[in-house]
């Protein structure tokens, strides 16, 4: 699939041209200029939605350089020298919660059409003193937030998506101890190693325009108002190669109605923004646990505390993640950066491993709060990312059915970390934030891991692995590793087992012993964390 390390010039020439030929059609489709249709009308999608197999554009096609049956291929990221597990995994910047009153204009149940502004003529289809709404979200009842006068937001979250640019206000909700040593009043450069170049504000499109990635902290029986506002280039065509303009926001497995959910097609437009309105419930609160007398059923306070709610505690939710969800271009808008995570409390599952009440399960996180201690509760996104000769983030197009794995793995949106531990038990929130790749985890010395929740919902007992099941595309695995069995000054790594030959399946599951030679002809195989 990708070039092997001691690849000939001429191969490598040969495949940086064909990639760039995709790149272009990759442009042309993004921006509008051309459909999956017009490109099978050109020949170069057959109608089944495949590339066709062409040299110089097909990285499957035979290579003009290389022996017989052997593929094009893909060239590689360049790594400007940078070796792996050289900088520390920053921990995610948490959004900042705020009450309500905050919001301006308020929030409404259904969109108030007469507040408009002058749209911006690069829009498509704009005509120069056009207005249209505020809100993008679509109007009339239809649209309006359900049961909003049963579950008024208490809360509100506001969220930009925009270019890359430096962080300024890095809150990773833990002192630097507790992020590998990570000042966080220091500037943090939109790059994936601060030894390589820092992505253009066309290259990355993320939330609030900054990495790290972007973490919510809310708690049942607390609804949420979220405010989304879209600061995307008004002109489609100034999107770096790929992605799209207009965006969807899509809260992965929550509880809400159809109007929150993020609808492919319910996106909007730069310009304006969408307002959400997560009620965070339990299921079944309309007829199970009605006068919520099950203790389980619960929420956390602020003094150490919970208070009863409604519902069914047996699918209480604990790790979300929220994403693009623009129709067409959900996995080119993930892949720009459109990518963060979800953590919710409950009486069960509270952030704070010190309160013992019969019910909370102390997992794993800290006890200076009565809930949503971080220092011991880490998320870890991963994600295989490619960039060209310059180092800008890069998006391959395949087919229109299958999808593009990339060569390079990150966590957290930084290449190949190192994190920091004490001596003792830290859970780990992973999300599998790639657009097409899987994964399958083990440690480097085959030691256990204790797996507690599977897409947002606590398992009914801990289970003890050695390897972890395969963790498909947006899938969540909670896990415990106990490193009081490691002394100061060792190492040991997270390693991936998985490879892929294109972006429809992965092709083979290695052995530990195999993945961590370093042989696989997949770059994402083997070590990608170390602790």
């Amino acid at each position: 699939m990708y070039l092997p390390g001691k690849a000939s010039k001429a191969r490598v020439r040969e495949a940086e041209n064909a990639r760039q030929n995709r790149a272009e059609i990759l442009k042309a489709w993004s921006q509008g200029q051309v459909s999956r249709r017009d490109l099978i009308k050109m020949g170069l999608f057959t109608a089944s939605g495949v590339l066709a197999l062409k040299n110089g554009l097909s990285p499957f096609a035979r290579s003009a350089y290389a022996d017989s049956n052997v593929p094009t291929g893909f060239p590689r990221s360049p790594l400007f020298n940078v070796q792996a597990f050289t900088q520390p995994m920053p921990r995610f910047d948490v959004l900042q919660r705020n009450p309500v009153s905050a919001l301006n204009p308020a929030p409404l149940a259904q969109v108030d059409e007469t507040q408009r502004h002058v749209l911006d003529p690069r829009l498509e289809g704009v005509r120069p003193g056009d207005t249209g709404p505020n809100e993008g979200r679509p109007p009339g009842p239809i649209w309006a937030h359900q049961e909003f006068t049963r579950f008024p937001p208490v809360v509100s979250i506001e969220m930009t998506t925009e270019g890359a640019k430096a962080n300024t206000v890095y809150n990773p909700g833990v002192t630097s101890n507790f992020n590998s040593g990570i000042n966080a009043s220091a500037s943090f450069r939109p790059t994936f190693h601060p030894g390589f170049p820092d992505q253009g504000p066309l290259a990355m499109w993320t939330f609030n325009g900054t990495i790290p990635p972007k973490l919510m902290q809310v708690r049942y029986g607390e609804p949420v108002l979220f405010r989304h506002s879209n600061l995307l280039p008004f002109d489609v065509t100034q999107n770096g190669g790929f992605g799209r303009h207009t965006i969807s926001t899509h809260e992965h497995n929550g509880h809400h109605g159809a109007e929150n959910d993020g609808f492919t097609g319910a996106f909007f437009f730069p310009g304006q923004f969408y307002d959400y309105h997560y009620p965070i419930v339990l299921a079944g609160w309309r007829t199970i646990n009605t006068g919520a007398t099950d203790p389980k059923a619960a929420t956390p306070d602020n003094s150490g505390g919970k208070i009863n709610i409604p519902g069914d505690w047996h699918e209480t939710m604990s790790t979300h993640w929220f994403h693009d969800h623009m129709f067409s271009f959900t996995s080119q808008n993930v892949y720009k950066g459109m990518a963060g995570m979800f953590n919710i409390y409950s009486a069960l599952d509270r952030g704070n491993e010190s309160i013992n009440d019969g019910v909370n399960l102390r997992l794993p996180s800290g006890t200076a709060k009565s809930w949503g201690n971080l220092e011991y509760d880490v998320n870890l996104m991963l994600a295989d990312k490619a960039w060209d000769a310059n180092g800008q983030l890069h998006f391959d197009i395949f087919d229109t059915e299958s999808g593009f794995v990339a060569d390079v793995m990150t966590v957290n949106l930084a290449y190949k970390p190192f994190f920091e531990v004490e001596q003792r038990k830290y859970r780990f929130r992973i999300l599998n934030g790639a657009v097409s790749r899987f994964f399958k985890i083990s440690l480097s010395d085959a030691s256990p891991m204790i797996q507690i929740a599977n897409d947002g919902n606590l398992l009914p007992a801990p289970v003890t692995v050695t390897t972890l099941d395969q963790l498909g595309i947006a899938e969540r695995y909670d896990i415990v590793i106990d490193f009081s069995r490691y002394s100061i000054g060792q190492s040991v790594w997270m390693v991936n087992l998985l490879a892929h030959e294109d972006g429809t399946m992965p092709s083979s599951t290695l052995s530990l012993a195999q993945a961590l030679q370093g042989s696989s002809s997949d770059p994402c195989v083997g070590k990608f964390l170390e602790f």
